[in-house]
């Protein structure tokens, strides 16, 4: 067992950082792949989301489309097709394996963030927008201030996990030789038999790295949950007492 938790920790900055002249890598390379994701896919699934309720059909059905395109594609699908086909020259572009993967994880994360936000802006209160209306407000405007904001609280414990479920997914940007957290180990181990005592620790190490993040992911999502249900509890209470001082 010492000469198995010493393997780990002689490659526990690799693991964590990547390995001299190829970082960032590990770790940190997966967490960057799902920042960047579930950032340009927020941004994505926002105007997909939004534009499903857009008054032209033909808008409507290429948005349905998409979510329902990229949600059926398994994500291994996704990352070869991109990589290979869209990326392999055929149509004069060539992506690079790190730019490949940040574009799947990106389309594929954007359709199921499209979604979520779709059920969330479904769930606004008619009266809220009606009202947002009604004071002079545009469709923007009512979109921006109101119903985005409902929605986003209303969903957003799903977005969280949308989000660590989309970081635990990044690990299958092995296939294309990403330097990920999973290839590092990979590589760490080798083809050397003489490592094979050490596959089960290192993997568990890998599999208790991915757990801290999504773990913590979870604990700050909670937090500010509390935060904001502490927020409208403070709120509801100063609007009761000015309208009992009434």
């Amino acid at each position: 067992m010492a000469d198995q938790l010493h393997f780990v920790l002689i490659h526990l900055s690799d693991l964590l950082i990547g390995f001299p002249g190829q970082r960032p890598g590990g770790l940190l390379m997966s967490l960057l792949l799902a920042l960047i994701a579930v950032t340009a896919g927020f941004l994505l699934g926002n105007l997909v989301g939004a534009m499903q309720r857009s008054r032209w059909r033909m808008v409507r059905w290429l948005c349905r489309g998409y979510v329902e395109i990229f949600r059926g594609l398994p994500l291994l699908v996704l990352l070869l097709l991109v990589y290979q086909v869209v990326g392999g020259g055929r149509f004069g572009l060539e992506l690079s394996p790190h730019t490949a993967a940040a574009i799947a994880l990106t389309l594929y994360s954007g359709a199921y963030q499209a979604e979520i936000l779709r059920a969330g802006l479904v769930s606004v209160p008619q009266q809220l927008s009606d009202t947002a209306r009604v004071t002079g407000g545009s469709l923007w405007q009512a979109y921006r201030w109101i119903e985005l904001p409902y929605a986003l609280r209303v969903m957003f414990p799903a977005l969280v996990g949308q989000a660590i479920s989309l970081f635990k997914d990044t690990s299958v940007v092995i296939i294309i030789g990403v330097a990920d957290l999973m290839m590092v180990a990979r590589v760490a181990l080798g083809s050397d038999v003489t490592n094979a005592p050490y596959w089960v620790t290192l993997y568990l190490a890998v599999g208790f790295l991915y757990f801290c993040v999504a773990f913590s992911l979870s604990l700050l999502a909670r937090r500010w949950e509390q935060h904001q249900q502490l927020a409208d509890l403070v709120h509801s209470m100063a609007r009761q007492r000015i309208l009992g001082a009434d």
